[in-house]
């Protein structure tokens, strides 16, 4: 490996440009999905839209739904689970809210996006159940081992 104290200045400017734009791309990175889901908010907002307003298809990025923004869907108040949500409840990345000491219906997880996570709780076949794995895309009955039956 080439030693820092042999590079000549030219190369030593690359270097340094190169840092510092890694250094930008990292940081935009980071905030992004912040951003991103503000900027969801305020564009739903300005559209009327309330947090808790029945869930409407969205037809693009302005009216896609942030991350955590509570809409309801079929007489059930669903949390989003991710940035830019043009899913519909119950079918992906979405999660059924329920005031406690209720536990939501399993909803079969499409990806990593929506998969149950160690300590969730679901309702399955009547019978309470709380995952004993992360990113648990299986349910109690397809994949016993990562449920534990309350």
């Amino acid at each position: 490996m080439a030693r820092i104290e042999d590079a000549t200045d030219e190369d030593l400017q690359r270097y340094r440009h190169a840092i510092d734009a890694e250094i930008r791309r990292r940081e935009t990175l980071k905030d992004a999905a912040t951003k991103i889901d503000d900027l969801s908010r305020d564009l739903l907002a300005a559209n009327g839209v309330k947090p808790g307003d029945p869930w409407s298809q969205p037809t693009d990025a302005s009216n896609a739904y942030p991350k955590d923004w509570e809409a309801t869907h079929a007489d059930k108040v669903w949390v989003s689970l991710v940035s830019g949500n043009v899913w519909e409840p119950g079918v992906s990345a979405w999660r059924e809210k329920v005031d406690e000491p209720g536990v939501p219906e399993f909803v079969q997880p499409t990806g990593a996006h929506d998969a149950y996570q160690t300590g969730d709780k679901v309702t399955f076949e009547g019978a309470v159940y709380t995952s004993s794995i992360d990113n648990n895309t299986w349910s109690p009955s397809a994949y016993p081992a990562g449920w534990t039956k309350d």
